[in-house]
């Protein structure tokens, strides 16, 4: 197996690992941020009549406020989760190569000791 096969075979391993190590988790292939709390419930306008206008504009205003709260939330926590995931997957294919390396290293080593 090439060096290079032998780091991607790393990949998903590190990434499984490194996702429950930081805020957010991933199940069938979504991410949800675990530190925001629940996204807020959707709000919306009663267009009814005037006085069911007016009296949804305080629900509707109160939504928007908490979902800016949250998408900036899960903005932040999704920003932290790739910084985390791309330095763990950088440093475990680093280790790989340079164990790798090492081998290589060894067995020119082995070569010059033990000649054939």
């Amino acid at each position: 197996m090439s060096r290079k096969n032998k780091l991607l075979s790393l990949f998903p391993l590190i990434v499984v690992a490194t996702i429950h190590a930081e805020a957010g988790t991933i199940v069938n292939n979504n991410w949800t941020p675990s530190g925001c709390g629940p996204a807020p419930v959707p709000a919306s306008l009663d267009l009814a009549n005037l006085d069911a206008y007016n009296a949804s504009v305080g629900a509707v205003n109160d939504f928007r406020k908490n979902n800016s709260t949250y998408v900036n939330c899960l903005i932040r926590e999704a920003n932290s989760d790739i910084q985390t995931i791309t330095k763990s997957a950088k440093s475990a294919q680093q280790a790989a190569h340079d164990t790798d390396d090492k081998i290589i290293e060894d067995e020119k080593v082995a070569e010059k000791k033990f000649p054939k």
